[in-house]
């Protein structure tokens, strides 16, 4: 049961479209992911032993995600910003879904997939790719699918990708490598081509030169880190200069260093701070820094990024060392897509999932 709520918020949550709420693609999204997480809560709770809740103690992660909870508490204790509890009516990203995030992670640690069947992983690719196909492109000719936004698709690719290429055949695989690249170039998504090209090349890292887990690993996050300087390269328009975007975000978190401004802040914030650099961005609606690091910098501020941090950081050590090779891949392209993009809470629950599967039972707190 719990294995089958957890595949549905992974793998069929991103079909969902429902016309309720501001978007019938978003809207409905959240609504459900925080129900099903109350209803894994509900499980949980009645199956909780006490030599359980003693072991889960002692994981490092809790220390982590404990932070970030207290941060978010100061939401509302301490800044109380209009509109942060929900966040912007559009995506809902407040803090209210950040809670069901972290417990997400949490109750998602020990519930493995490895029962689910594969078939379900091809009928969620398939399922997305023919929906992409029918309903179109949007006013700029990019594919959006049934997330109703390009970057997000080409982000839910990012995750599904793996899952359906580690578990194919080779005549399979390059059936859904050709069709994962197709839908992400008619994403029009760039962080999204590039987040593909890296799994690709830790795949043939590891797969087909031999090169270790963490040396393939290291390769493509400092591959990541360079991507990063991609945008001072590229003019996007006026209303799509990422790189101001960031500036303004950076600048923002400063006025709060330590702890940030709050969660679900992020758009208020901005904005005042476009308006005092008197930038273009004052003229836009903007509820993410693109990035989602600087999306932490802004809220919970330096706390805040090193306590995600080092949760990305003791979920590839466990993946590297367990040798987790869809994990892996998956959390790098996930990584990618969300240091440009704003995303979808499909892609917040996949990346809160990578972070769950990270808690590892032989490195507990002693």
């Amino acid at each position: 049961m719990q294995a089958a709520l957890v595949a549905f918020l992974l793998f069929f949550l991103p079909l969902v479209v429902i016309p309720i709420g501001i978007s019938p693609f978003e809207t409905p999204k959240v609504v459900l992911a925080e129900i099903t997480i109350s209803i894994l809560l509900f499980i949980k709770f009645f199956k909780l032993r006490k030599k359980d809740f003693k072991h889960f103690l002692t994981y490092p992660q809790l220390l982590f995600i404990g932070i970030l909870f207290i941060l978010s508490l100061d939401t509302q204790l301490l800044f109380k910003p209009a509109g942060a509890f929900f966040g912007n009516v559009f995506r809902l990203q407040g803090q209210f879904l950040f809670w069901y995030l972290l417990l997400f992670a949490i109750l998602s640690r020990s519930i493995k997939l490895d029962k689910i069947p594969a078939i379900l992983y091809y009928l969620s690719f398939i399922c997305l790719t023919l929906a992409t196909l029918i309903l179109g492109v949007n006013e700029n000719n990019r594919a959006f699918g049934t997330l109703g936004e390009p970057n997000a698709l080409a982000a839910t690719i990012l995750f599904l990708f793996p899952f359906t290429y580690f578990k194919s055949r080779m005549v399979v695989k390059t059936g859904v490598f050709l069709i994962s690249l197709i839908i992400i170039l008619l994403s029009g998504s760039r962080a999204g081509l590039i987040g593909f090209l890296l799994e690709m090349l830790f795949i043939s890292f590891t797969q087909f030169v031999k090169l270790s887990v963490i040396k393939s690993s290291l390769i493509c996050i400092l591959l990541i880190f360079f991507s990063l300087f991609l945008p001072f390269f590229s003019y996007q328009g006026w209303f799509e200069i990422r790189t101001e975007v960031w500036q303004t975000a950076f600048k923002a978190g400063l006025e709060s260093p330590l702890i940030g401004h709050g969660f679900g802040s992020i758009q208020a914030v901005i904005h005042q701070t476009a308006v005092s650099l008197n930038n273009n961005v004052q003229y836009q609606v903007v509820d993410s820094a693109h990035n989602f690091l600087l999306d932490f910098w802004i809220q919970g501020g330096l706390v805040g990024v090193v306590s995600v941090s080092l949760l990305i950081y003791l979920a590839f050590q466990h993946f590297i060392q367990h040798h987790k090779l869809l994990e892996t891949t998956a959390l790098l392209g996930l990584i990618v897509a969300m240091l440009f993009n704003p995303v979808s809470v499909v892609n917040l629950l996949a990346f809160w999932w990578l972070i769950g599967q990270g808690f590892d039972n032989q490195h507990r707190i002693s």
